[in-house]
Order: C-alpha cells, then sequence, then structure tokens
C-alpha cells in the first residue's frame, strides 16, 4: 500500500504550506502524499508558490480553477480508497510513527474517520470529555454522535488533518454543489463542514478514531478569508520575506506545549533557508 493521498488547499500563503510540509516529511515521515491545490490573489503570492514549487519538496502541485470542481475531481481519482484533508494554516506537530497500513486498519464498520487534529488533550470548545468506547496502541474510539454537531468532538467533519474513506465521503456529498448552506459568504471548506454538520444524522457511521493526545494543530496566524477579522502575521510580510530574504518560518521556535484545542496562535521566528 502507498501513501494516503492527501489534498491540501492553500491560497496566498506560500511559507505557511512549506511549513505544513516540512512538518509532514519530518513528523509523519512516509504516511501522506500531498497533493497542493493553489491560488494565488496577487502576483507576489504568485511567485511565492512558484519558488516554493522550485524547491522540488516531494508535492503535486495543482493551480485552483474551480474548487467545486477540482475537488470531486480529486475524490474520483481516489474513489475506493482513502484519502485525507489538510489546509495550509495546519502543522504536524507531534511525531507519528506509523504506516499508512496501521493506520488504515484502525477504520472498521463503525468508524467513519481518523482525526489527528482530535485528542484527549483538545478540550477547548467541548461541553464534556470523551468517552472512550476503544483504546489502544495510542489511539482512541468515541461515538461523536454523543456530542452536539458543532462541539469539539462532535465536528465530524474537518479540513484540519483527518483522513476518511473517499467512497463514504463521496456518498453523504451526493454530488451537492453546496449553496444550500445557512452561510452563504463561507468559503467552499465551510459550506462543506455546515453542509456535513446538517446531514450527520444520516451518516451511518457512529465512531471517530483519534490518537489519544493529537497529532494536528492550525496556527491562526492570519486568515485569507474576506471577513476574516485576525491577522497577527500578515500575509504580504511572510511571503516578502520569503522571496526577498530567503526566510522561512522555523519549526523548531514554536511552543507546542499544552495544545488544548485544535486552533492555537504560537509565535515563532523566522530562519533562512538553505539554497
Amino acid at each position: 500500500m502507498g501513501k494516503i493521498p492527501t489534498l491540501i488547499l492553500s491560497k496566498d500563503r506560500a511559507p505557511q504550506l512549506r511549513l505544513l510540509i516540512e512538518s509532514l516529511y519530518a513528523n509523519a515521515t512516509g504516511i501522506f502524499e500531498p497533493y497542493v491545490l493553489w491560488k494565488a490573489t496577487t502576483q507576489e503570492h504568485q511567485n511565492g508558490y512558484y519558488k516554493l514549487q522550485s524547491e522540488k519538496l516531494g508535492v503535486n502541485w495543482s493551480r485552483e480553477t474551480y474548487m467545486l470542481e477540482n475537488l470531486y475531481a480529486f475524490l474520483q481519482m481516489f474513489q475506493d480508497q482513502h484519502f485525507a484533508l489538510f489546509m495550509d494554516d495546519c502543522i504536524f506537530y507531534k511525531p507519528l510513527r506509523k504506516t499508512p497500513e496501521e493506520l488504515l486498519s484502525l477504520f472498521d464498520d463503525d468508524t467513519w474517520c481518523l482525526s489527528l487534529r482530535l485528542g484527549e488533550n483538545t478540550t477547548e470548545s467541548t461541553k464534556k470529555p470523551l468517552q472512550p468506547v476503544y483504546k489502544k496502541d495510542g489511539f482512541i474510539k468515541y461515538n461523536f454522535k454523543e456530542h452536539e454537531a458543532y462541539d469539539n468532538y462532535g465536528f465530524y467533519f474537518s479540513w484540519d488533518g483527518v483522513v476518511y474513506n473517499t467512497n463514504e465521503v463521496l456518498k453523504m456529498f451526493n454530488n451537492d454543489d453546496f449553496c444550500g448552506t445557512d452561510n452563504q459568504y463561507a468559503i467552499l471548506p465551510q459550506k462543506i463542514e455546515n453542509f456535513m454538520s446538517n446531514k450527520r444524522d444520516e451518516c451511518e457511521k457512529d465512531l471517530i478514531c483519534c490518537p489519544t493526545e493529537s497529532h494536528v494543530v492550525s496556527m491562526n496566524y492570519n486568515s485569507t478569508h474576506p471577513n476574516a477579522s485576525f491577522n497577527d502575521v500578515p500575509l504580504d510580510e511572510l511571503v516578502k520575506a520569503y522571496l526577498e530574504q530567503h526566510m522561512t518560518i522555523d519549526f523548531d521556535t514554536i511552543d507546542f506545549n499544552d495544545i488544548n484545542g485544535t486552533h492555537d496562535n504560537r509565535s515563532f521566528a523566522l530562519r533562512p533557508i538553505m539554497l
């Protein structure tokens, strides 16, 4: 069995995408095969992606044309398999020394997904702790329907470091265009998450599998959403440092102690890229 095909969405964040790729190779060695779907809104950000591609980090690159079609094409390409989803602000912060075969063996008839963003430590934004129905070799399974749909542990479809059965996801999507969701100003990934939350009771599976401690966290340094209000580390500053000074985010300067949620904002320093 080969690596797990992994769709990574990226917009105007080449330096942060680079950090994710670096963390996947260091902390999830041999597990994921990255397929990056990228979009740039300025020439500078486009140049950031071109520079990242020139570094030859072992990534499959596709420029976004129409995201909905791009997504369905990716899923159709890997029917009858499993796949993973990541956003470009994710970081694989904790080492996972498993093979793809070992991870996929955790799926059974009752297991919907393998979420690497969750664990017994991610108690932020939840009303009650996990009640595992399975616990073995560093992984647990729990009934996500015992938690509210938008609770941390009840939110069963996320783009932030989760492995799914492709056919099960396609069955739930049912060729929908996701336009009938609650928030029409949301970007497509948010619309899909909303769509899936509204259909949660239709999911034939009840269990989520996750490690006892999460391995993936999303760092909210900034956002590409037009209505977002946080921008602690501006996108333009990061790409300028990457392009002009050959500087990138230094994983080793981020303090990942005491992660208790799926999102955080930890400070970092830049380091030079070895050219």
